[in-house]
Order: C-alpha cells, then structure tokens, then sequence
C-alpha cells in the first residue's frame, strides 16, 4: 500500500491485539497496541495518530468514553470500533461518540483494510484539491500553496475550533475556555501574540491577505477558508 498511517490498536483480548497489531504492519502501517484506555496516557507523540482502534468492553474506561474523549481533543483523528456489541442502540451510541466506522467482531481484515485505504485516499484528496487561496489543516499541519508549517497542540486546537465556529469566529472568552487560561488583561495580551504568530504561519503556508481580523472587544475571525480532514 502506498499511504501508511499512524494506529493506535486499543483491545484487552492478548490474541486480537497482536492479530490485529501484525496484520495492519503487513498493510506498511505504524502501529500501536494497547490493552486499554488508560496505557493511551503514557503514549508519547499521540498528537501525529491518524487513526484509533478501538474496542468497546474495554477494562477500566470503556470504548465510549474514549471515543468521545479522543474525538473531543483529537478532532482530525480517524475512529474505528471494533466490536462484539452490534445492536442498533450500541452503533448509534458509537457514532455519537465520535466514531467513524463501527465494525462488529469477528472482524474481517479485508473490510478493515478497505476501511483505512478509504480513510487515507479521502485525507490525500482533500490535500491535492486545495485552491491556491486556501489552506488545509491535517492534524498539526497546515497545508498551503506555499508549503506545509508544523502547528502547536494549541494552535492545532485554536484554529481547528475558529474553523469550524459559526462565521469562523470566536470571542475573547471562547479562547480563554478553549486554551484552558484565566480571561483576565493579561491573557487578552496573551492571546493578541499567539495570534501574531499564528497569522505568519498562516502566511508562510500560503494565504494571503488579513489571514485573521481582530474584533475590537470581540474576538478574533478566520478570514481565509480552511478545509479540516
């Protein structure tokens, strides 16, 4: 396969995981195993993930919860569940979590693998049909006509939630809840930096213009178009 991705394989059962862990490096993908949710916290470099496996009677924190919490923090990350559970209820919950794909045990592996050659061929598309005006954010990278610039965890956060807000625009206090900071005259000369330099990374990437305006006792607003994948 040409593309490979970056898994994180999270199921309890020893003989799944080490199926599942040998199959998809067969298919050229770096992979994780993890017996349950609570390893995930040790696991360095979880921002670079493309995709998480996940089983849903896990031990400890169920699949659920680690769907909905992954997809809250890692919004460009793609989630699969891989599970006995297949009533309607429990793939209607599964989705609501966060899930992408929803796979009932026992699993078929050329399914799985069409799943991800899927996965990866929608993520290279949206990459090569970017306009020359605009940018695409895959992960913490921005894609652009002038090149791809490496984003931080916050900017990641920051902007992904800027483009998807309603007229691309959040107000003072969003940013305060999103960066997780006191909304007091020192982080609102905090934030005018961070965006600063978030506007000339927009800028080495490609986009031209203003990139991002700033609303007087308002916020901040995107106004260059953003494609999320």
């Amino acid at each position: 396969m040409s593309t490979s991705l970056n898994l994180v394989v999270v199921e309890d059962s020893d003989d799944l995981r080490m199926l599942l862990k040998n199959a998809l490096r067969t298919e050229g993908h770096h992979v994780v195993a993890l017996s349950c949710a609570e390893e995930l916290e040790d696991h360095s470099g979880i921002d670079q993930i493309d995709a998480f496996l996940i089983d849903i009677n896990l031990p400890g924190e169920d699949g659920f919860s680690l769907a909905k919490r992954i997809r809250h923090v890692h919004t460009l990350a793609g989630i699969i569940m891989l599970t006995a559970r297949s009533t309607l209820d429990d793939k209607l919950n599964g989705y609501d979590c966060g899930a992408d794909i929803y796979l009932t045990k026992p699993v078929s592996l050329p399914e799985l693998f069409a799943a991800l050659r899927s996965f990866a061929r929608r993520r290279m598309a949206t990459l090569k049909q970017a306009s020359p005006d605009s940018l695409v954010l895959n992960k913490s990278e921005l894609h652009g006509c002038e090149g791809v610039v490496k984003l931080t965890p916050q900017e990641t956060v920051v902007l992904t939630c800027m483009a998807r807000a309603p007229a691309c625009k959040l107000e003072t206090w969003q940013f305060a809840e999103l960066l997780h900071m006191e909304l007091d005259e020192a982080f609102k000369a905090n934030l005018a930096v961070r965006m600063v330099r978030l506007r000339k990374k927009m800028v080495d990437a490609g986009a031209k213009g203003t990139v991002i305006e700033s609303l007087r006792n308002v916020g901040y607003q995107i106004t260059t178009y953003i494609e999320i994948i």
